[in-house]
């Protein structure tokens, strides 16, 4: 008997390789026939749809055949129009001439891998690298993505470029947006954890497994190499958590960790790598970092569920200890948050250590802190408070001291305590630091208060009229609304019923974003943020009224809107209270006040309510701080500002204090939750108010000026007390960038931090271990109606300049023959008066200033602030050396004075 033929394995063939190759045998070898009998030999097995779409519109029916017998049935039965394809693995040798005269070409087309796969990529030879990986060619025959491989441009088709390919679709890539390009050990890592990834590469072919596996570690290195030996042992699903918990424990050498590490060596299995594992953990803190910090919130979601994974495989090596140095893992942001806790409790008792600013700044480095963002904020609110505490602060000379530095520095104290006050979910270290803190900070507070209210008892009987500079809510329209209705330009008057210095700050670091903020009273002089005086009771009846009339009056919104008919800033002028403002279904802002704004109107006045109402009834969530989206409609109203060119006021009638735990006392006269009106003398937390300035029956009033008392039940928060949190307004002029006709005695406002918010504001060697006590400044008698009731303190002089050989250091700056050359190359010639003007500015603002500010001081116009920078960095920035660097989206420019003397050649500070 003679014996058959042997029989060779058969391809695997997926339904893009088998379309193609039928549309390439029907276009080589046309029979005439459109709907041919083909026999392909590949494996006789086909688990997709039976009918097959081919190039041209025409279709085939794909049948698998295991024997001739089943072949010779196909063939004898009857069929439609379409080309019917037979899989088989039998030889045609086997097949009789009876079945071969019958099919496409007489024979049984045989699939060669790299014809089809080299055709299918529109190149015309694979290389001989490629080829000498055999399993590649059916590898990339069944991979064939349905819309075919990528037609290359080249006649060769390289090893590298094929496997990428292969890769790429292996590995899913498609399903993340990725394509072959992308591929990379980030990719890799971030694959390991798609669910089902893994387990659907185990699927493959162990030959091409182990291929592509070997390709992939040797374009990769070391951290494909743990990847695959992980994915070997089972556990390839392990590999990005796996490597951030081999980031800390291959740091350190402690016993513990070192037991760890020999724990780990027996769950990967069969890796002996010390290299392969390091360059796993590198990358693995990279790539979860950039999860964290991903726009996407599934990639982020991700990230964490890896954090999760890794501090589960730390108690499964009993590394937990050994792991509180991560800058990834969750064990060492808490490690990180502890060591911050007892650095502010530290900072509390000894001002000038520097452990904290080490505590935070670590903290701040920690790959969570993105995500951890709101509690990263509220240990530096934290740190700054200890700033505060730890410097002396003498108590307010006069009313107007009080506002102005409750607006210039203990505003931003009230917001550190709110983002405190909010405090800390889980962490029982942080939870007693902030309470530490938060009482020292306080309780210093309340002695401020204390002191204010005794200047504001004196300022009170002096009467209106003997203000001099000092705006109060009565003069705010007369001297900053009025000149600009005078002089044609139009205005948006912003009333944020119930805003404290404290919001006023946020919003106004939110605003700086897109609009400059000026100093409207600063009449040729420097820029700063100022602050205005309520009137007393400071409820909005009393207050807001007066803002409107101008003068000292009760009042309610329909006196309001008769003060704006009888037309003191013209016929067309409009307020827009609470409801007339709101739009209707569809709309944020009602029609009417749409068009006002966009109209000739010189003043258009909105009052927004939001924080005034968030008093009474408390507001959604428990995060501190008000943001531009917090505040109603405000947004809006200052985009159709922008867009029909308003100068932008925003000011309010009175402060606010906020429930912090305090004590409800009972009064029977309590004209409200902070004032009362009866005979007797004040008591604990109250100050006796009387005089013209006092709009109350008598012209008297019981005031609290402690926050932590009120006369009323329980609400978020309260007003109509003499606090400087309730007393002091926060004012907010604003222009748009590019306003070039900036108002006569506008200014840009400086820089409004205080020293001790800055990130690296020093601490006062000299500072006691004990916080000392509000010190008074100056002993002198009170007097009524002494302009020292009310004139701001004298302001120190501003420090000299650095010297560089007993010269000034811009002047021997400009005098350098490196400055006069880069000067000389700039295309656009800046006198260098003005350059020599912005540089002393710089230098004496200690290296940072906004850029509206310092093209004030040199001379130049807001608009161009930009341009004149830009023209700045040209000279100084020599080889790219950030001497001059831009800051906070552009908004502050940032001096390097070191590397200013290194660059240009100057001495070095004395020192």
């Amino acid at each position: 008997m003679t014996q058959a033929p042997a029989l060779t394995q058969a391809l695997r063939i997926n339904p893009a390789a088998l379309a193609h190759k039928v549309a390439q045998q029907l276009d080589r070898h046309r029979n005439g026939d459109p709907y041919p009998v083909m026999v392909v030999r590949a494996e006789p097995a086909w688990p997709h749809e039976p009918v097959l779409p081919l190039p041209g519109g025409r279709q085939a029916r794909v049948v698998p055949c295991v024997s001739p017998l089943a072949i010779w049935e196909r063939l004898v039965a009857e069929r439609g129009d379409e080309v019917l394809v037979v899989l088989t693995d039998i030889p045609g040798t086997v097949l009789g001439s009876g079945v071969r005269s019958r099919i496409f070409r007489q024979q049984v087309i045989t699939v060669e891998p790299w014809d089809l796969v080299v055709d299918a990529f529109g190149a015309q030879v694979p290389d001989t690298a490629l080829e000498a990986e055999r399993w590649a060619g059916p590898a990339l025959l069944d991979a064939m993505p349905p819309g075919g491989w990528p037609r290359l441009t080249t006649k060769v088709l390289t090893r590298d470029v094929a496997l990428r390919h292969l890769a790429a679709v292996r590995l899913g890539l498609e399903r993340r947006g990725n394509a072959s390009d992308d591929l990379d050990v980030a990719t890799l890592l971030r694959w390991s954890v798609e669910p089902g990834a893994v387990e659907a590469f185990g699927l493959i072919r162990q030959e091409e497994r182990d291929g592509l596996a070997r390709w992939l570690v040797e374009q990769f290195g070391s951290p494909a190499r743990a990847l695959f030996a992980l994915v070997a042992a089972g556990r390839g699903a392990d590999a990005l958590p796996l490597g951030l918990v081999c980031d800390a424990l291959w740091t350190t050498d402690t016993p513990d960790a070192v037991r760890a590490q020999g724990r780990i060596d027996q769950y990967v299995g069969n890796l002996d790598d010390d290299g392969a594992v390091r360059g796993l953990a590198e990358s693995a803190v990279q790539v979860v970092g950039a999860m964290l910090a991903d726009r996407d919130a599934d990639v982020r979601r991700q990230g964490h569920a890896v954090l999760d994974r890794a501090e589960q495989l730390l108690i499964l090596f009993n590394a937990t200890g050994s792991a509180a140095h991560s800058p990834v893992l969750r064990t060492g942001f808490t490690q990180r948050l502890g060591d911050a806790a007892r650095a502010l409790l530290a900072g509390l008792t000894d001002p000038a250590d520097p452990t904290l600013d080490i505590a935070v700044d670590r903290l701040a480095g920690h790959r969570l802190a993105e995500a951890e963002a709101e509690r990263v904020r509220r240990v530096r609110m934290a740190q700054r408070l200890v700033r505060w505490l730890g410097a002396t602060v003498e108590p307010p000379a006069s009313v107007a001291d009080g506002v102005q530095r409750q607006i210039a520095e203990w505003g931003w104290v009230d917001l550190a305590l709110n983002h405190i006050w909010a405090g800390e979910d889980v962490h029982p270290e942080l939870q007693r630091a902030f309470r530490a803190v938060h009482e020292r900070a306080q309780q210093r507070r309340r002695d401020l208060d204390a002191a204010f209210a005794n200047r504001l008892a004196a300022w009170a009987m002096a009467g209106p009229g003997n203000d001099g500079d000092l705006l109060t809510v009565e003069n705010l329209l007369n001297r900053v609304i009025d000149p600009l209705v005078r002089a044609d330009r139009p205005v948006l008057l912003v009333v944020l019923d119930g805003m404290s210095a404290a919001v006023g700050v946020e919003l106004a670091d939110e605003l700086s974003q897109h609009w400059v903020e000026y100093d409207p009273s600063a009449s040729g002089g420097t820029g700063r943020r100022r602050g205005v005086v309520a009137a007393l009771p400071t409820l909005t009846a009393v207050s807001r009224t007066s803002l409107f009339a101008g003068a000292l009056r009760l009042g309610t919104q329909a006196t309001e809107r008769q003060i704006f008919d009888k037309g003191r800033w013209g016929d067309d002028a409009r307020i827009f209270h609470k409801g007339p403002a709101r739009g209707g279904a569809g709309e944020v802002l009602a029609g009417d006040l749409s068009e006002a704004l966009a109209g000739a109107a010189r003043l258009v006045a909105v009052v927004i309510n939001t924080v005034d109402d968030a008093l009474a009834h408390g507001r959604e969530g428990d995060e501190a701080g008000w943001q531009l989206g917090d505040l109603g409609f405000l947004r809006s109203l200052l985009d159709l500002a922008r867009s029909s060119g308003r100068a932008v006021v925003i000011t309010s009638d009175h402060g606010h204090v906020l429930e912090r735990g305090g004590e409800y006392v009972k009064a029977a006269d309590a004209a409200s939750a902070r004032h009362r009106t009866g005979p007797g003398p004040a008591g604990p937390g109250e100050v006796e108010l009387s005089g013209p300035r006092v709009l109350a029956d008598g012209n008297r009033i019981l005031a609290l000026w402690d926050p932590l008392r009120r006369y009323r039940p329980t609400k978020a928060g309260y007003h109509g007390g003499a606090s400087l949190a309730e007393v002091t307004i926060p004012l907010l002029a604003y222009l748009l960038p590019n306003v070039a006709d900036v108002p006569l005695g506008w200014a840009p406002v400086e820089g409004s931090r205080p020293e001790w918010w800055q990130a690296s504001a020093p601490v006062a060697k000299s500072v006691p271990a004990v916080v000392a006590p509000v010190k008074t400044r100056r002993k002198a008698p009170v007097v009524v109606g002494e302009a020292a009731l009310f004139d701001m303190p004298e302001a120190a002089p501003p420090s000299a300049a650095p010297t560089a050989d007993g010269g000034d250091l811009v002047t021997a700056l400009l005098g350098t023959e490196l400055f006069t050359a880069q000067h000389s190359l700039t295309p656009r010639k800046v006198d260098r008066a003005k350059i020599a003007a912005a540089m002393r500015a710089l230098v004496e603002a200690k290296g940072v200033l906004s850029a509206a500010v310092l093209a004030q001081r040199a001379g130049e116009l807001p608009a161009r602030a930009g341009g004149f920078v830009n023209t700045l960095q040209r000279i100084f920035n020599v080889d790219n050396y950030p001497v001059l660097s831009v800051i906070d989206d552009g908004r502050t420019v940032r001096l390097d004075v070191a590397l200013l003397r290194t660059q240009f050649g100057l001495p070095k500070e004395a020192a």
